[in-house]
C-alpha cells in the first residue's frame, strides 16, 4: 500500500504540450507496479481554457470536483459537472476543460493507467 498526502500548497502551474493557452493548475501523485504506471491528479481549467484532442495508451477516468465543464472525443461534446464520472477507453482521441463563455473554473481528478512504455499521442485543438 502508497499513502500520498498532497497539500493544496503543492499546487502549481505547468506547461504541458497537451494544454491549450495558458499552463494547466495541478497536483498529483504517480506510481508504477507490474509493467503499468498509474497515476491520479486534479486538473483545474480557468475559463476559456482546454486540452488538444489526444489519446493515452491506458485508461483515463475523470472525476468531477467542481464547476462545470466540457468533454468530447471526436463523435460528441458533452457538458459535465461536479459527480460526474467519465471514462475514456485506451486510445480514444478526446479533449476535456471549458467552453469559451465559461463563468468559472473547471476542476476534475484524473486517474490514468497505462503501460509503462505507453505515450501520450497529442493532435490539433478542437
Amino acid at each position: 500500500m502508497d499513502v500520498t498526502n498532497v497539500p493544496s500548497a503543492d499546487r502549481e502551474e505547468s506547461d504541458h504540450p497537451v494544454q491549450v493557452g495558458s499552463p494547466l493548475i495541478t497536483d498529483g501523485v504517480e506510481n508504477a507496479f507490474d509493467g503499468t504506471t498509474v497515476s491520479a491528479a486534479e486538473v483545474t481549467f480557468r475559463p476559456g481554457e482546454r486540452t488538444k484532442f489526444h489519446a493515452h495508451a491506458g485508461v483515463q477516468i475523470l472525476y468531477v470536483t467542481g464547476g462545470v465543464g466540457m468533454v468530447g472525443n471526436r463523435e460528441e461534446e458533452r457538458e459535465v459537472s461536479e459527480g460526474d464520472l467519465v471514462v475514456f477507453e485506451p486510445g480514444e482521441e478526446h479533449w476535456h476543460g471549458t467552453s469559451e463563455d465559461a463563468g468559472s473554473e473547471f476542476s476534475h481528478v484524473y486517474f490514468l493507467a497505462e503501460p509503462d512504455d505507453g505515450e501520450l499521442t497529442i493532435q490539433e485543438a478542437p
